[in-house]
């Protein structure tokens, strides 16, 4: 994806191996910065598998996928991962570290994932964990629908 973003500083670019502790990083400190992680959190576990599975990702064993990551003034402060599959496009991952969250980053990234899938003319898919209500929210407001689930995420499809 190309740089973009509500102000100049803000620019998203593909991830290297370099970069993957730090993605790794960004999930949990956001997802225990929610409250979401559970009780018994093997966070060793967690991180081994976390860069084992991302640097498939990066070194492109995963077909379709490219992780990204968000800097904002040159600083790494987020992650995301996009699915670029033939017939539909996924918003797979994004991560905004808390104290960059709440200024409109993610909502403007968000925004030109769905001006990509509907520029490729596909429809955008996301799935979300049922104990994250404010993702939720925040993609129902960007106008995706609930389309399917499971017992621990909710899919859902932008519906322009």
């Amino acid at each position: 994806m190309p740089p973009v973003g509500p102000n100049p500083s803000l620019n998203v670019r593909p991830a290297t191996e370099h970069d993957v502790g730090f993605l790794t990083d960004v999930v949990v400190v956001t997802t225990r910065a929610q409250g979401r992680l559970p009780d018994d959190f093997d966070e060793r576990e967690y991180r081994t598998g976390f860069a084992e599975w991302t640097i498939d990702q990066v070194e492109g064993r995963v077909e379709h996928s490219t992780s990204y990551v968000i800097e904002i003034d040159g600083e790494r402060a987020g992650r995301m991962r996009v699915v670029r599959a033939p017939d539909h496009r996924e918003l797979a991952g994004i991560q905004i570290l808390p104290a960059h969250q709440g200024h409109g980053l993610g909502t403007h990234l968000i925004e030109q994932f769905l001006v990509e899938a509907r520029d490729d003319g596909l429809p955008a898919r996301v799935s979300v964990e049922r104990d994250n209500p404010r993702a939720r929210a925040l993609y129902e407001r960007l106008g995706f629908v609930e389309v399917g689930g499971t017992d621990t995420e909710v899919q859902l499809e932008w519906r322009s």
